[in-house]
């Protein structure tokens, strides 16, 4: 898969995201089993709005050329859907979320892995010189790079 097609199925599914989060963030409170209350609803839509911001990102984008620039989007969204498949994860054991939350665990991981797989190798402004990815190494040679 070419990350141009990768940023496009991201994109959309962010617009999409954003959409359902900022429209009806009590559907989706309910959806995934927490409760509703005002100050709920409003993170929900916060959130919202960030996946809006992704996805004009990542729409944008997606057919930039090889660049510093499009390294930094492919590494933010590596560590952003990371963190969230992470913390979604959390929230899912411990019962914050009921196990929809799983679904949601499984798409940011697949894009996070994703990002890294197809962004990381294929980008000659990447960190990553081989096909192979090694994290550590692409965030030392990306600290050193910013001195």
């Amino acid at each position: 898969m070419k990350l141009s097609a990768l940023f496009l199925i991201y994109a959309v599914n962010a617009m999409v995201s954003c959409i359902g989060l900022v429209l009806y963030p009590e559907f989706w409170i309910i959806l995934y089993g927490a409760t509703v209350d005002f100050a709920s609803a409003e993170l929900v839509r916060l959130i919202g709005t960030l996946f809006g911001g992704l996805g004009i990102m990542t729409w944008v984008g997606r057919n930039g050329e090889p660049s510093t620039s499009r390294n930094a989007m492919v590494w933010g969204l590596v560590v952003a859907n990371g963190l969230a498949a992470a913390v979604t994860a959390w929230a899912a054991q411990s019962g914050v979320y009921n196990k929809l939350a799983w679904a949601s665990v499984a798409i940011f991981t697949l894009f996070a892995v994703g990002f890294a797989a197809i962004g990381g190798t294929n980008n000659s402004a990447s960190p990553v010189k081989s096909t192979r990815w090694r994290p550590v190494k692409a965030l030392t040679t990306m600290a050193e790079a910013g001195r």
